[in-house]
């Protein structure tokens, strides 16, 4: 092989590379069949319960292996107002030193979300000692569908929360209530 092609093949190796890790997510459905969306490649989906109230997407680790990263999805029924429940979520708590940002409206296909971000401290890992105080990061966006709403919130330590911005927006315009 002459060291032009192979620097060629060395190129196409590597774009081959490129376009394996961007790989295009999975369309994801549970069981219930109460919603759709786009399961990030690498990431694992599990109901909690038979009626799809709520499921959960397993990430990654962050790199000390104290948190995991993930999403969780719930059906909140009921008529409780709209204002109340924004308001229960963004509650602030001295102890844990739970604050949130302000509401943001953010267009997706399904609806106009609100969208905020919390900031709390807990210890990890919670069932056993020693634990750590851990900084944790949650992007959380509040969904109507009908009379219920949907809970959207990604989960991870703050030290990594960054990489995870983008693809929480990804995520929520690929949402669609059924």
């Amino acid at each position: 092989m002459n060291p032009a092609s192979g620097l060629a093949l060395l190129l196409a190796l590597a774009a081959l590379g490129l376009w394996a890790q961007e790989a295009p997510e999975t369309r994801y459905m549970p069981a219930s069949r109460s919603f759709a969306c786009d399961l990030p490649q690498g990431w694992q989906a599990f109901e909690e319960d038979p009626s799809g109230s709520v499921v959960h997407l397993l990430g990654p680790d962050n790199p000390s292996g104290s948190y995991r990263t993930g999403i969780d999805i719930r059906l909140l029924e009921g008529k409780r107002p709209y204002r109340d429940v924004l308001a229960e979520l963004r509650r602030s708590d001295p102890e844990t030193g739970r604050a949130a940002t302000a509401v943001r409206p953010l267009r997706i296909p399904a609806a106009l979300a609100r969208t905020f971000e919390v900031v709390e401290t807990r210890w990890l890992p919670e069932e056993r000692l020693p634990a750590l105080a851990e900084e944790l990061h949650h992007y959380v966006a509040l969904i109507p569908s009908g009379e219920s709403l949907y809970l959207v919130r990604l989960s991870s330590s703050r030290d990594v929360y960054l990489e995870h911005r983008e693809l929480f927006v990804r995520f929520l315009k690929s949402f669609k209530p059924l």
